[in-house]
């Protein structure tokens, strides 16, 4: 059984391929041992959705093995406090993934999905980059305390003025 973190790695490449291990395959894309060796399958426990706007269903997401554990908590834990209803009517079952080796957007460093320990929520509604807005169907605000109750670091902290607020990752941000 995998071992639960309470202290996320800070969200720097040396810090994460430390706690995560490195990701970098010798040709510039994903290491495929890496891969192997640390990243696993989730299922949410409610329907979740791509946001393709097509309707398409996630069956599954890869996520480091070292976050399975608490991604599952968190998303039982939503359905548990929230119920379906009110899951699909926030629009709280879509997502844009969760596992991506790529670059930050518009950066030189590989995004925190590289290291499969992040996930975007409903990225139509939430994107980047924009402040969070009451009231203007972003982000459901029970959703985000009961993601960062479970370790989450949500991107669109109002207290420092964040500008991803569809992104969730387990690892602290370094404002």
């Amino acid at each position: 059984m995998t071992e639960v973190s309470t202290n996320w790695p800070l969200e720097r490449v040396a810090d994460l391929n430390a706690f995560y291990g490195d990701p970098r395959g010798s040709d510039g894309s994903v290491g495929v041992e890496w891969y192997h060796e640390n990243m696993d399958i989730w299922s949410p426990p409610y329907p979740m959705f791509y946001s393709d706007g097509k309707h398409t269903p996630l069956h599954h997401l890869s996520v480091h093995k070292k976050c399975l554990v608490v991604f599952d908590a968190a998303f039982k834990d939503v359905l548990e406090t929230l119920g379906h209803d009110y899951i699909v009517e926030k629009r709280l079952n879509i997502s844009g993934g969760s596992f991506c080796y790529r670059l930050e957007r518009g950066g030189s460093r590989l995004s925190v999905h590289s290291w499969g320990c992040a996930i975007d929520m409903d990225p139509q509604h939430n994107p980047f980059p924009h402040h969070w807005v009451a009231n203007r169907g972003f982000i459901d605000m029970k959703f985000v305390g009961i993601m960062q109750r479970h370790g989450f670091d949500w991107r669109g902290d109002l207290e420092h003025h964040d500008i991803d607020p569809m992104h969730f990752q387990l690892c602290r941000h370094v404002f």
